[in-house]
């Protein structure tokens, strides 16, 4: 008989500033539900309909599809599998779309098969699934979508999660613009003065210091990011003008999730955010870039079975 689980998972914000290709948050919102079906064909993975995108139906290049086929081989094949995908993160955003696909399936197929993997074990399976859509196995994205909260990947081992006792409210801002992954690396400088590696690695050390000392002012100050944005922020049009807007209109601090387009901005309670919200719309108004604004907070929980 045919078992069925409804999955959800969240939206990210990779990088953080201070931790490129290292560090990551899960949000609130937006997030992607998913549901996944148990079918008679043993090893068969197929994708049933998408709902709020354009994506390839073939298993064999879908994330959702790809990383869930990974975790049923691991587990012997008992089962074929159908995937349902109901996409509120938009592809290319730039705050996690293809990590929330990818953690959502396995989520649903461990659940599925009853095989009790920890969120950390499913990491390497969800990875699977990134790995077609970015060509790296970066898990700044993708852990923290699995293990929600603020979590910190090293470059070897398994993920680490960091307190965040803050009551952040952040603005997700996302112009209706395309950024090439490609094109966003190779805006990146393959060397970097010592000095600035020195201090970039001060910045991130202060950061998680402060995040677990429960030093909110102390960890938003220490989101300086002397590597990533300085050349990026060329790819995404009026950025030095929504970040004055933000600043203006009370972020505490800001930058570019992951790859973009989408830029985050931090304030300390709903008031500010909501003024900052606003000063972004007015900002993408005048100059005529079609946006979405998301309001979210860190979320505690990653992707995981929902009625």
């Amino acid at each position: 008989m045919s078992r069925e689980v409804t999955v959800w998972a969240p939206a990210t914000v990779a990088n953080l500033n201070v931790g490129f290709d290292a560090l990551g948050c899960a949000l609130s919102c937006p997030g992607e539900r998913m549901i996944v079906r148990t079918t008679e064909t043993p090893g068969e993975v197929r994708i049933r309909s998408v709902h709020g995108a354009s994506l390839d139906l073939n298993a064999d290049r879908n994330i959702a599809s790809v990383a869930a086929k990974s975790l049923l081989q691991a587990m012997g094949n008992p089962c074929g599998l159908e995937l349902e995908l109901f996409k509120d993160i938009k592809p290319g955003s730039g705050i996690g779309s293809s990590a929330a696909s990818a953690s959502g399936a396995v989520v649903a197929v461990n659940e599925l098969l009853n095989a009790g993997l920890r969120p950390e074990e499913l990491l390497p399976f969800a990875l699977d699934g990134e790995q077609l859509a970015s060509g790296a196995r970066h898990a700044d994205n993708v852990a923290p979508a699995l293990l929600g909260g603020l979590v910190l990947c090293p470059p070897e081992g398994a993920p680490l999660s960091i307190p965040m006792p803050f009551d952040w409210h952040l603005v997700i801002l996302h112009p209706q613009i395309e950024i090439r992954t490609a094109d966003a690396r190779g805006a990146l400088p393959e060397m970097v003065p010592l000095s600035d590696a020195a201090a970039q690695s001060a910045w991130m050390g202060a950061f998680v210091a402060a995040c677990h000392e429960g030093d909110s002012e102390r960890a938003l100050f220490s989101l300086e990011d002397l590597l990533v944005t300085p050349h990026r922020q060329g790819l995404i049009p009026h950025f030095e003008q929504m970040k004055q807007a933000a600043l203006r209109a009370g972020a505490r601090a800001g930058g570019i999730s992951g790859s973009g387009p989408s830029t985050f901005w931090i304030a300390k309670d709903a008031q500010d955010a909501q003024s900052v919200g606003d000063s972004l719309e007015v900002c993408m108004t005048e100059n005529a870039v079609p946006y979405h604004i998301h309001h979210a907070q860190i979320a505690p929980q990653g992707a995981h079975i929902v009625q």
